[in-house]
């Protein structure tokens, strides 16, 4: 299928190229504000109308692009012709938001077979017919082999005056790239009449943290572990201990059905008389994600959006613990001659045990430079791996990132850009004055700020591999892009990967350190975010 691709000439977002998956029937909104697909800055582009124009793909010959005016108050137009209702657009036509606006060059990628670049107009001139030379290659004003050769072939025909004239003008357009006008054996001034510019096939990380700065929000959440039958909030049990004359809270725990040691839990009111409850669950945290679909869809990480299903990170003070089981009377009894400690226990995850269901408390969203919170819900959960899906409501479309699965295509080296809110990152609070005669309590919060991140991919950590010299391959670590991105850390997960084009590639998911101070992180390949946005069939 064919992508759209919008270059960007001049304005706010001269240089940026921004690619759209269109299907036949559907369109792409121009205008200023957040709720075009196209948006331009709605202070600098005051030529462009709220909802200007759009770009539709016909429904009958997906290969027939057409743009369409919405009453604009400055017009739409197609190579400076003005377009009135609808008009047909051809590959490499520039279409001018409002008189004297911002341009955009339209194009698709791959192009259809029968599609041909448009004739590229030459600057008029008087006199007789001239032959044109057109320059090979990338270079400007270059003259290619193959042109020589015509030129020689020509010239053979001629007398040998005429062959020494053209040598010498070609030696002559090699030294400064121009273009000659040959009549009668007299050499005439030369005169550039295309200028070849190199294509843009990159953006730099600036380039993409700006046009994706308002598509990448900050999470904030807390969660508790409760009953599944009774919805009992449930806490670990702590058991007084007498040592060295001081009294000292031991964490408990116990041996499952399934002989791997986890904590005790009871609710609040079964814990044992003289014993504390430590609840299970985390009091305030933060990541990161980003708007895949215009109504309010975001991609974020498993371990942010639903966090019980992740390996839960025990206090300092839990370890060492008691192993304890309960005896015919119901009561809790030590097991003396074993100390638990933290590898004893190893990975727990909370919501792996049926009995037990995880709740977020709250699951707020605040968009970049922003301090109003949206509460999010969660909508879907990868069973696969690090990713989910969450939700928000707002009465507008929002701008969506590009996704593009380079699965099979990404190599180590690679650019990788990673955007996101990493908590090490200084804070920006501001302080609201509240108007509200019945809450005059003044309001402060933050705002977030998305830092940048810059590197490569180091490597490719396939999670299962089957070829013709191994029967199967399995990472224990799992399916991730290895990055050489280590700015980063806690509060960054969820946050895009994008590649050197601006498009989402994965899901910066994690880091790794040693105490030799090197690190690296790791991003989920963006497919299983895409596996989760439609219905994938497992059985045929």
């Amino acid at each position: 299928m064919s992508n759209v691709i919008i270059k960007h000439s001049n304005g706010s977002k001269a240089g940026l190229q921004e690619t759209f998956v269109l299907e036949p029937g559907k369109l792409l909104r121009v205008g200023r504000g957040r709720a075009n697909d196209i948006s331009f800055d709605p202070e600098k582009e005051d030529r462009v109308s709220r909802e200007h124009c759009c770009i539709l793909r016909d429904a009958t010959d997906p290969d027939i692009y057409f743009v369409e005016d919405l009453g604009s108050v400055n017009g739409t137009f197609v190579n400076n012709a003005p377009v009135s209702g609808k008009m047909q657009l051809k590959f490499g036509d520039v279409i001018t938001i409002g008189k004297n606006g911002p341009k955009i060059e339209f194009d698709v990628s791959p192009r259809p077979e029968p599609a041909l670049k448009k004739t590229r107009v030459a600057d008029s001139f008087t006199g007789k017919k001239t032959v044109a030379l057109s320059a090979a290659g990338g270079e400007k004003g270059g003259i290619g082999k193959q042109t020589m050769q015509h030129i020689i072939r020509q010239s053979e025909k001629k007398s040998r005056t005429s062959l020494v004239i053209t040598a010498l003008a070609i030696i002559l357009l090699a030294g400064t790239g121009g273009y000659v006008l040959y009549k009668k054996k007299n050499i005439k001034e030369f005169k550039e009449v295309v200028k070849i510019e190199s294509p843009k096939n990159s953006l730099t990380p600036s380039e993409i943290a700006k046009a994706n700065q308002d598509k990448v929000v900050y999470i904030e959440f807390a969660w508790r572990l409760t009953q599944a039958a009774t919805g009992d909030e449930l806490y670990q049990v702590y058991l007084p201990l007498k040592r060295n004359g001081q009294v000292q809270y031991i964490g408990t725990y116990t041996v499952n059905p399934d002989n791997r040691i986890v904590p005790y839990l009871t609710s609040k009111t079964s814990i044992p008389s003289g014993a504390l409850g430590d609840p299970i669950g985390i009091a305030g945290a933060s990541g990161t994600g980003f708007v895949v679909d215009e109504r309010g869809f975001i991609a974020t990480n498993r371990h942010v959006a639903a966090n019980w299903l992740s390996k839960y990170n025990f206090q300092s003070y839990a370890f060492p613990g008691v192993l304890v089981k309960k005896d015919q009377k119901g009561r809790l009894v030590l097991d003396p001659g074993r100390m638990i400690q933290a590898q004893d226990v190893g990975t727990w995850v909370p919501g792996s045990n049926p009995l037990y269901k995880g709740i977020n408390t709250y699951m707020d969203v605040t968009f970049a430079n922003n301090s109003q919170r949206t509460p999010a819900n969660t909508v879907r959960i990868s069973p696969t791996h690090d990713v989910a899906m969450i939700k928000i409501d707002l009465p507008e479309n929002l701008p969506a990132v590009t996704l593009y699965d380079s699965y099979t295509e990404i190599q180590p080296g690679d650019p990788a850009i990673v955007m996101g809110y990493p908590g090490i990152a200084p804070r920006h609070l501001v302080l609201k004055r509240s108007q509200d005669v019945f809450n005059a309590n003044p309001n402060i919060s933050i705002v977030p700020v998305p830092t940048v991140s810059n590197g490569n991919v180091g490597r490719l950590v396939r999670g299962t591999e089957k070829n013709d010299k191994i029967d199967e391959y399995k990472s224990e670590y799992g399916d991730y892009y290895q990055l050489t991105i280590h700015s980063t850390g806690a509060g960054n997960s969820g946050g895009p990967m994008f590649d050197e084009k601006g498009r989402v590639v994965g899901i910066y998911s994690a880091g790794a350190w040693n105490n030799q101070g090197a690190a690296i992180s790791f991003s989920v390949p963006i497919k299983y975010a895409i596996e989760l946005m439609g219905r994938q069939e497992v059985i045929k």
